[in-house]
């Protein structure tokens, strides 16, 4: 898909992700949707037209609220795959993400844990890494170089993240079986 630099950047400053401290091994969880496949084919249905609605938002200059409001749709119908999907302590990140001014989000891969998505417009971020002061806060950018392995990117200044870990103690991993 290609969007305009102006249009990147602008999804680039709502985007927020954050690593949810719930390690699970997505093939499980993936496998259990995956099963019962016949069962879930109006949800898949579903949520492979919102794709092209996602993509007529991004590239035609509809609203990002849309977009997120289109991720917040997506993540009830991906939730209600499979009780692996998502847990008590998940949806309940989720709903305080909500509740702080996040739009919509997602749980990337899978689900069951890992990383969530957030879409937030930028004057509500405060709010929602105050809430979620004890996860750990993943700045990026879209990048075009495909993945590398960084330790220390100086033209980078990290200053916010590396002061709120100095003052908040993270969560430890959660293993998904303690949910």
């Amino acid at each position: 898909m290609i969007i305009g630099q102006n249009r990147e950047k602008e999804l680039n400053q709502h985007l927020m992700l954050f690593f949810t401290g719930v390690v699970r091994t997505a093939e499980e969880v993936a496998n259990s949707y995956v099963r019962d496949i016949d069962e879930n084919e109006k949800q898949l249905r579903s949520m492979q037209k919102m794709v092209g609605e996602a993509i007529a938002i991004l590239t035609g200059g509809g609203s990002l609220e849309d977009f997120g409001e289109l991720l917040h749709k997506a993540w009830l119908h991906k939730r209600s795959l499979s009780k692996l999907v998502s847990n008590q302590y998940l949806d309940e990140l989720y709903y305080v993400a909500r509740k702080a001014g996040a739009i919509g989000g997602k749980l990337c891969g899978a689900g069951g844990g890992g990383f969530m998505l957030l879409l937030v417009p930028p004057e509500k971020q405060s709010d929602v890494k105050k809430k979620f002061e004890k996860l750990i806060h993943v700045p990026f950018n879209f990048e075009y170089g495909g993945s590398q392995i960084m330790y220390s990117d100086q033209q980078q200044r990290y200053f916010e993240e590396e002061k709120s870990r100095e003052q908040n103690q993270k969560s430890p991993f959660i293993e998904l079986n303690n949910l």
